[in-house]
């Protein structure tokens, strides 16, 4: 196998460094389960395959995993930060202040006259979303659209490297 991955192969690469599953990454990417093995072993014996997979694992390692992690922080986050910024004037934070402050599970916040509107992203969703992931219910549309990103990020870097 000679030429760079393809779009499919990146694809097939990005599920198995999130799911480490031969058969979940080849269904992410339409293969039938019968052929899964066999073009499993083709594609991780494409020369790029190896750098592919290390490159992708350490930059799941480097910005907190994946899905999984992203919706568990959702669920369990703390609020903490978001309050004191509601109850603090916002000309008195710098922006040194605000850097350092956790609102991950802000989805907006609004400031008006003396009041502060804050909307926190919907733990129960993110719960569901995360419970069909781990129970392997995820719809092949929202693992599609995952797996897309993974493949997105993977063709942006071919780009700039």
């Amino acid at each position: 196998m000679t030429g760079k991955l393809t779009k499919m192969q990146k694809r097939f690469l990005g599920s198995y460094v999130q799911s480490r599953s031969i058969p979940d990454a080849a269904a992410c990417c339409g293969i039938p389960p019968e052929l899964a093995l066999e073009e499993a072993v083709k594609i991780f014996r494409h020369p790029d395959a190896a750098e592919f997979v290390k490159e992708a694992s350490e930059a799941v390692k480097q910005f907190g995993g994946g899905a999984e992690e992203c919706l568990d922080r959702l669920i369990n986050g703390r609020i903490n930060d978001a309050v004191m910024l509601a109850k603090s004037n916002p000309e008195d934070i710098t922006p040194e202040e605000l850097r350092r402050l956790d609102l991950y599970n802000v989805s907006e916040m609004k400031f008006g006259k003396g009041i502060c509107e804050i909307k926190f992203a919907d733990r129960v969703k993110a719960a569901e979303k995360l419970n069909e992931i781990r129970s392997g219910r995820a719809t092949e549309n929202a693992a599609q659209s995952f797996f897309d990103a993974i493949g997105k990020a993977a063709e942006d870097t071919d780009k700039d490297g």
